[in-house]
């Protein structure tokens, strides 16, 4: 049990420093309950939630600074739900499930990466602007975000909630999306691994 609770120390710590990281499934999924608490924690911000979070974080000098400063403002206006796992297939070697958990809505969203690819790539395959899209969402016709040619209808259904989660308007999706072709495809946020031990 003391094993399994400093390992979980351990797992929320390097969440919240670096956003995202990449472990087992069933630690990931064992890891988003105590993750959301130390963001409730940190939403609180009162000096019993700033004793309870040192209590259980580790390296305090960068954890609780980030906690009670940048994440709580980000996860202000949202009342749960501030992780997300996304599953990676097994591991080489012990075939053990894979997963990323993230802290959603960072600037590295695995989500909003997926959206902005698949927009770099209508871009260049010249089959739709932008604008068209999220004006075929916006009316919610089904059938004409098809014809606009971008295929998957969730990644069509994602553009809206970018759009108001980050404050953007259309130009500014424009602008990423073509930053993202001019560095053609785009780089992935580095993802801490925490499967890989380092002697």
């Amino acid at each position: 049990m003391s094993h399994r609770k400093s390992m979980l120390r351990n797992l929320v710590t390097q969440l919240i420093q670096h956003d995202r990281i990449k472990t087992t499934l069933p630690k990931a999924q064992e890891l988003k309950a105590i993750a959301d608490q130390m963001i409730t924690l940190g939403k609180r911000g009162d000096l019993h939630a700033k004793v309870q979070a040192a209590s259980f974080l580790r390296e305090h000098e960068v954890t609780l600074p980030k906690l009670f400063g940048p994440l709580a403002e980000r996860f202000k206006s949202r009342k749960g739900g501030y992780t997300r796992i996304h599953k990676m297939g097994n591991r080489f070697g012990d075939n053990a499930p894979v997963a990323v958990i993230e802290l959603i809505d960072g600037p590295g969203d695995l989500k909003n990466q997926i959206l902005f690819k698949a927009l770099a790539r209508q871009e260049a395959a010249k089959a739709g602007s932008i604008k068209e899209i999220v004006e075929a969402v916006s009316t919610k016709e089904s059938g004409s975000v098809t014809a606009t040619g971008l295929k998957n209808k969730a990644i069509a259904r994602h553009v809206p909630k970018v759009l108001s989660s980050n404050n953007w308007e259309l130009a500014d999706l424009e602008r990423k999306v073509a930053e993202l072709s001019i560095q053609g495809g785009g780089k992935q946020g580095k993802i801490f691994d925490a499967t890989e031990t380092k002697a």
